[in-house]
């Protein structure tokens, strides 16, 4: 690496940790900040949970949210009951500290967006980093990166509901496109207390699409073709700050080129109990 990266990488990482310590050592409650402990996951027992969407499912969002085609929704189905053993999830998204961290003890470079002063406060998902640096950052924390299904059981919970707080859209519970939320990119994790899981897990709809281990592959069941099912794609899941609230269903499927570094798509890490 060349002396001229070198500094800028160490003031990239200087610049997040001064804005980390004035905000949790000074405490600044006026300014509405919330104060995340790293690492701080949730427990998700074991048991069963409805995946995925019925037809009656579908037929709710093309009515609902004005949808061209069914086809867009077709890859949730069938609905299914799956069986997941005990898990732990990080409540809130990997922030840009956790990764100013990650960067400090590693060595590794900054994402290209950790400059941009509308993704770089020290509280927001870090973003724009590819399939593969997301895993490696979750193995470096001996945690993993989560499977389709757990992702899906903490967001939905066992009940099939249609988003993390119940079955009614809500744009005002969650960051996604549109003035109601008040942000036009990224929100600092927790911002959307309304919104959480019913196990207590935050931002799992809206604010960033988040890294799955899977590739993108039909359920077992559906019957319907998709060129894209494979092992071209990852599953994404959870809808972004760039995404209507229609696709901010925990359901459903989002897909991205592992290789993608877009400044919609975070990730947070699991760990097996």
């Amino acid at each position: 690496m060349k002396i001229g990266s070198d500094k800028n990488l160490i003031k990239v990482v200087l610049k997040v940790w001064s804005f980390l310590v004035v905000f949790l050592f000074l405490g600044f409650s006026g300014l509405g900040v919330i104060k995340l402990q790293a690492g701080e996951m949730v427990l998700i027992p074991e048991g069963s949970f409805l995946m995925g969407s019925t037809e009656k499912d579908i037929h709710w969002t093309v009515k609902h949210f004005h949808s061209e085609s069914y086809d867009w929704y077709r890859d949730e189905t069938p609905s299914h009951s799956v069986t997941v053993p005990a898990f732990f999830i990080d409540k809130y998204e990997v922030t840009v500290a956790d990764y100013a961290e990650y960067m400090g003890v590693t060595g590794k470079p900054a994402p290209r967006e950790f400059e941009n002063s509308r993704f770089n406060h020290p509280y927001q998902p870090v973003v724009s980093l590819p399939w593969r640096l997301a895993r490696e950052y979750c193995h470096w924390a001996k945690k993993r990166l989560p499977s389709e299904v757990e992702w899906e059981k903490a967001a939905r919970g066992t009940d099939g509901r249609r988003y993390p707080w119940g079955n009614e859209p809500d744009a005002l519970n969650t960051n996604i496109r549109g003035k109601g939320d008040s942000y036009r990119n990224t929100s600092q994790g927790g911002k959307f207390p309304e919104g959480a899981s019913p196990y207590g897990v935050m931002d799992l709809s809206g604010n960033v699409w988040e890294w799955i281990e899977d590739w993108y592959q039909p359920y077992p069941g559906n019957k319907y073709d998709n060129d894209f099912y494979g092992e071209t794609f990852k599953v994404i899941k959870g809808g972004s700050w760039n995404s209507n609230l229609d696709l901010a269903r925990p359901a459903v499927r989002g897909k991205a080129n592992p290789e993608d570094k877009k400044n919609y798509i975070g990730f947070r890490c699991v760990v097996s109990k």
